[in-house]
């Protein structure tokens, strides 16, 4: 860094300085927000692969149940039989913490005509409706988990950010700054004292001359 050693100079970099401190101390606030918004959203992930879990599980229970009930090959028959159900995700936008933009997903059905109508219910056990039913609702929570995990993504990036950004002014910039301001504080000490040494000189040499005139 090429500097001036002037007071002007010093001045202009102790000012640089707290500007870094500044902005140091704001990025570290941010982060401390992303951190605990990151925590808070894989606490939601967490409860919700919990409940995809529990729903899955119940889910396949119920499927088996109505396949001992109506046998394999009956089943397969209306597996075969049942309308299919087409689904789309609809991906969106919004802000989230500190204006982070995060994804947003919604799934939805081109046609939906309901478990009812999709699987005729006078010849299909209750327990596989049911296992239909929760295998739809388990779909909205895969859509929503997604919605949750691209968020998390997000947050680490930015957490990455931020603690790259931190790490330059605090380990590099405000470094650079320190080392600048106390090369320019001892060249004007040492101006200083070389002024101080003339001041004294050039006051002896009057006295001099005033003691052979008088």
């Amino acid at each position: 860094m090429e500097v001036h050693p002037t007071r002007l100079e010093l001045l202009r970099l102790r000012r640089r300085k707290a500007l870094a401190d500044g902005i140091a101390d704001i990025l570290q606030k941010d982060l401390e927000t992303l951190i605990i918004s990151l925590i808070e959203f894989r606490q939601k992930a967490a409860a919700f692969k919990t409940q995809l879990h529990e729903k899955m599980n119940h889910a396949y229970s119920s499927y088996m149940e109505g396949e001992m009930i109506a046998g394999a090959i009956t089943t397969r028959e209306l597996s075969m039989s049942a309308q299919t159900q087409n689904l789309d995700v609809e991906v969106g936008a919004a802000k989230g913490v500190l204006g982070l933009p995060i994804s947003i997903f919604h799934l939805t059905k081109q046609k939906d005509e309901g478990i009812a109508t999709r699987l005729n219910i006078l010849d299909t056990p209750f327990q596989l409706v049911e296992a239909a039913s929760e295998i739809e609702e388990a779909l909205n929570f895969i859509a929503k988990l997604a919605e949750l995990m691209a968020t998390i993504r997000e947050i680490l990036e930015m957490i990455s950010l931020k603690r790259r950004q931190i790490n330059r002014i605090r380990f590099k910039i405000i470094p650079q700054l320190d080392a600048t301001i106390r090369y320019v504080e001892l060249i004007l000490e040492e101006i200083e004292r070389q002024d101080a040494i003339r001041v004294r000189v050039l006051q002896r040499k009057r006295k001099e001359r005033a003691l052979k005139t008088a």
